[in-house]
């Protein structure tokens, strides 16, 4: 028999979701869910292993990031950045690169959704006053938030799952900016697309003369408030060298910044209860859910029987090639998320297998690299922000995603086999 009752079961469902994913357009916490709760009603796995995502440490970091982007959306930290952008870059063309260029940097840091809701108006109007398609400056907006997750630890959430996974198996998890090599590498490979493409806009470009009330639908940003600005820079940026160095776990830093923000004010209970997104966390504690079932019923263990000898067969590089590529597969297909939750423990896996002479590192990061790279569909919360409050062409987001994703992959592959290797 090749698998057991509880493993087919598990594979079963498992499978159910994730066609649910892929083929539904909401309510995916509502699947995954129903899939574990499936599962421990007829007694596949116990019922803390069940509820186990719940108790996750990336779970609460993911819930703490959340709340910190709110923070710092609330003190207006950021107001005028838009503008100065607008004042220093020039030209439209180079405005559109910088616009890129900060929503990256900011997404690192902050939920992608939070850095476009900064950047939008701003985007608006550059588009308006430099006569281009706003579907134009969309287009390297949303993919600079996605892509920009990738370059530290709390920039996505799929890299904090990276980290917990590392952490569950060998007892640390990844520190603050052991992601950003491969991240720039990715970031500098969209740059180079978006350079190529702001080229052949330049000759579509009409100039106009567009003052700032005259664009219509923009909302004011939130005013800069000092105090609210010293409470986010005293709280955040600790909590973030603590965690770069590895004195403190992520849920531990960010949730005390969180504490932070909530004694001082800065966050009202109320705006602790709404900034966090109810559907996103039960998804993700959900498909953690998942996983843990399926190491419990030895369900990947019973696969990873049939790939170790594929793996066994593949130079490194190349083995991280096609982590990579599958895992930005799922990405796509399905949700980052989604993409850690089933690769991360198969990686793991493999090198318990002993059958690899490689660093595990290696591959987590290979994982870590591939879930930031769901630039080829228009699915990613990001991009349907981008793509309803500027327009953009679908199939003009996919020809570029797939020639990000292509040049990408083989860029973090290079820079992770020269590092983790």
């Amino acid at each position: 028999m090749i698998f057991s009752w509880e493993q087919s079961l598990s594979w079963l469902v498992l499978t159910a979701v994730l066609v649910v994913i892929v083929f539904a357009k909401k309510n995916h916490e509502v699947a995954a869910f129903s899939g574990i709760m499936l599962l421990g009603l007829i007694h596949v796995a116990p019922t803390g292993v069940v509820f186990s995502g719940f108790a996750n440490p990336a779970l609460f970091t993911v819930i703490f990031m959340m709340l910190i982007s709110r923070g710092i959306v609330e003190s207006g930290i950021l107001t005028g950045l838009g503008k100065s952008i607008a004042r220093k870059a020039g030209t439209p063309d180079r405005q559109v690169l910088a616009v890129g260029l900060v929503t990256g940097a900011l997404s690192s840091f902050m939920n992608n959704v939070g850095a476009i809701g900064i950047i939008l108006p701003t985007a608006r109007r550059m588009a308006a006053r430099a006569g281009m398609d706003k579907g134009d400056i969309a287009l390297p907006l949303a993919q600079a938030s996605i892509i920009g997750g990738s370059m530290t630890l709390i920039g996505t959430a799929s890299n904090i799952l990276v980290s917990t996974f590392r952490y569950q198996a060998f007892g640390k998890p990844f520190n603050m900016f052991d992601f950003t090599i491969h991240g720039l590498f990715i970031f500098a490979s969209a740059l180079c697309w978006w350079i190529i493409g702001m080229r052949r806009m330049r000759a579509k470009m009409i100039p106009r003369n567009l003052e700032e009330h005259d664009e219509p639908g923009i909302s004011e940003p939130l005013p800069r408030d000092k105090k609210k600005t010293v409470i986010v820079l005293s709280f955040f940026l600790p909590a973030i060298i603590f965690t770069a160095v590895g004195l403190v776990h992520p849920a531990i830093a960010f949730g005390w910044v969180v504490l932070g923000f909530l004694f001082t004010s800065l966050l009202e209970p109320e705006q602790i209860y709404r900034g966090v997104q109810l559907n996103i966390i039960i998804f993700i504690a959900s498909m953690l859910g998942m996983a843990a079932i399926l190491q419990d019923t030895g369900s990947l263990s019973a696969v990873l029987k049939y790939i170790i000898p594929v793996a066994q067969g593949l130079h490194p590089f190349l083995l991280i090639v096609a982590v990579v590529v599958i895992t930005g597969f799922f990405a796509n297909i399905l949700d980052n998320s989604v993409a850690v939750v089933l690769m991360a423990p198969t990686v793991i896996g493999l090198y318990r297998s002993g059958m690899l002479e490689m660093n595990p590192d290696a591959l987590l990061m290979a994982v870590a690299a591939g879930a930031s790279l769901a630039v080829v569909l228009p699915t990613h919360q990001a991009a349907i922000v981008a793509m309803h409050e500027l327009g953009f062409s679908k199939n003009k987001f996919i020809f570029q995603g797939l020639r990000i994703f292509m040049t990408a992959v083989l860029a973090a592959s290079l820079a992770i086999y020269a590092v983790w290797t």
